[in-house]
């Protein structure tokens, strides 16, 4: 399934060509069913294969878990770790998890992946992704949650922005135009949530994906931004932004490491969490 091909298979389990034909050609008479076919792209797995993928390589990782050697993770070693982290995590967090790799543990690499947060639950069960970071909370009895940090939500605008004057008003607030983050795995944000209940009303004529582009828009327009506060500090030198408290009662959110519980022994998924843990706290 990995390699799409059987000789690169054969030479990763470290066994003949012909081995691995056998063993799926015992596969094939023990299913009754063809698993992968020969085609110009190499051996492309059927719809049998596509749905056996993934329980078979859960219970794989858990035998490796529980009968391979329980030695910690040599951080000087190489791997490679997949993640996903939200537009926050990448502006905010990566910086710093880079920069702390680069003197610790320089042969580790990082594979970012899109923050799809409807795929999010499915690549953790397969294994396609190592950790999440992420406001989201799904509910999965197989996903590990840890608390990495309560970011605070404020206010951004262009300098000399009249809503600031004085400070931000509620009716400031409710009057300016605003640009919204759009919902993602069907859940509005938390800041939608907290304006619903509490009966604000934004203006909104641009909606986008994510929170990243908001400081360069709200430089250069009258439009106001409601964004994490460590990304306003971040962007507030770049782009001369006003940054002010909400004026509305707003809980932090809560950002946290996802990972599944498929990995919660793995010994170098346990180095990596801790790293991150010890290094925001």
């Amino acid at each position: 399934m990995q390699e799409g091909n059987l000789t690169r298979a054969a030479e990763r389990l470290h066994l003949s060509q012909s081995t691995v034909s056998n063993a799926l050609a015992r596969l094939r008479q023990q299913l009754g069913e063809e698993l992968f076919l020969r085609t110009a792209r190499g051996m492309t797995p059927t719809a049998r294969a596509q749905a056996l993928y993934v329980p078979v390589r859960q219970a794989l990782r858990l035998l490796q878990t529980g009968l391979g050697p329980a030695e910690p993770f040599d951080p000087q070693t190489p791997h490679a770790f997949s993640l996903s982290l939200n537009d926050y995590a990448q502006a905010a967090l990566l910086p710093m998890l880079q920069a702390h790799l680069a003197r610790s543990a320089p042969q580790v690499e990082l594979l970012v992946q899109a923050d799809d947060a409807d795929s999010l639950v499915k690549r953790l069960e397969s294994g396609a992704l190592d950790l999440a970071i992420d406001y989201l909370h799904f509910d999965s009895p197989d996903l590990h949650y840890a608390p990495l940090r309560e970011e605070p939500l404020v206010a951004i605008g262009r300098a000399g922005h009249p809503a600031f004057t004085g400070g931000l008003s509620l009716e400031d607030y409710q009057q300016a135009r605003h640009i919204t983050v759009t919902p993602r795995a069907g859940r509005g944000s938390p800041l939608e949530i907290v304006l619903g209940s509490a009966r604000v009303r934004r203006q909104a004529p641009l909606h986008l994906p994510n929170y990243l582009p908001i400081p360069a828009i709200v430089a250069q327009t009258d439009l106001l931004g409601t964004v994490p506060a460590r990304l306003a500090e971040a962007f507030a030198p770049v782009h001369a932004l006003e940054i002010a408290p909400l004026p509305f009662d707003m809980p932090p959110v809560q950002v946290s490491l996802i990972w599944h519980q498929q990995q919660h022994l793995d010994p170098a998924h346990t180095w990596l969490r801790q790293q991150l843990i010890e290094l925001l706290d």
